[in-house]
């Protein structure tokens, strides 16, 4: 016979399965991103009805089978009631969710995603940061912990600490003025369509665009600071117009994937 394995995780996604079965996509301390099929639990009266819907924080304990997982009970740990208020929070929140599920393998330790989609939705619980503010650090925070985050700290091309003023997306990172400058191609960087109309300064390498240094200090921020204090700050709005734009940027360079949460959000 086998045995019931405790698992405590974040309901990333839900299926319907035949007339009355879900198939939870599960983001777990212990076994990472699972699959678990919860029997019955469409039914109204089901006792497994109200802890097999997404975006719910859980123990589970499920039977592990040579094929599939199997939903045995589960203990409701934090429902985030507001993420379900409004359609607004319903979008964000199932994005940050459907990312998680799409930087996430089977199998594999994935506590720094699901504790990071922990305390954003906690964030987006209190309700002190805006939500496009989440959005952005959230996306930055996830490259990071999935292998492609962005080398904000010292220069991509000689290592310098000092004079990071230029990032290179399709590189990946800052370049200090002199590599900046240095390597120029006789092109100037283009701030004119991030949104703040104001122009690209300096002559910098293919892809390169200034950072102001309030804005590089974020970025640094976000990237070493602990979980608990991600969201304890807000943006000026021109700042945060800058932020915005370069990890909107950054993240679609390096993501070619398109998440449908992402479609819906564009429509608010």
């Amino acid at each position: 016979m086998s045995e019931q394995t405790k698992v405590t995780g974040i309901v990333l996604s839900v299926y319907p399965v035949g007339e009355n079965d879900r198939r939870l996509t599960i983001l777990t301390k212990e076994r990472g991103k699972i699959q678990v099929f919860a029997r019955g639990c469409r039914k109204p009266n089901h006792p497994l009805f109200g802890v097999t819907q997404p975006l719910i924080y859980c123990e589970f304990m499920i039977t592990e089978g040579r094929r599939f997982n199997y939903l045995n009970s589960a203990d409701g740990k934090n429902y985030f009631p507001h993420l379900k208020e409004d359609l607004e929070n319903i979008y964000y929140s199932t994005y940050f969710a459907e990312l998680a599920e799409y930087f996430t393998v089977e199998g594999m330790d994935e506590r720094n995603i699901l504790n990071l989609l922990f305390v954003t939705f906690s964030a987006m619980e209190k309700g002190k940061v805006p939500l496009p503010l989440i959005r952005r650090i959230y996306e930055l925070k996830i490259l990071q912990y999935y292998g492609i985050g962005m080398e904000v700290f010292q220069c991509i091309s000689c290592g310098k600490t000092e004079n990071l003023d230029t990032l290179s997306f399709e590189a990946g990172g800052v370049l200090c003025r002199d590599c900046a400058h240095g390597s120029a191609r006789g092109g100037t960087a283009s701030g004119d369509d991030r949104g703040t109309g104001r122009q690209g300064n300096g002559s910098y390498p293919s892809g390169g665009t200034h950072v102001e240094p309030a804005v590089l200090y974020t970025l640094q921020y976000i990237l070493s600071i602990p979980l608990q204090r991600l969201y304890s700050f807000v943006l000026k709005e021109d700042i945060f117009l800058e932020f915005q734009w370069i990890v909107k940027r950054f993240f679609r360079i390096h993501v070619e994937h398109r998440f449908k949460a992402a479609e819906m959000l564009e429509e608010l």
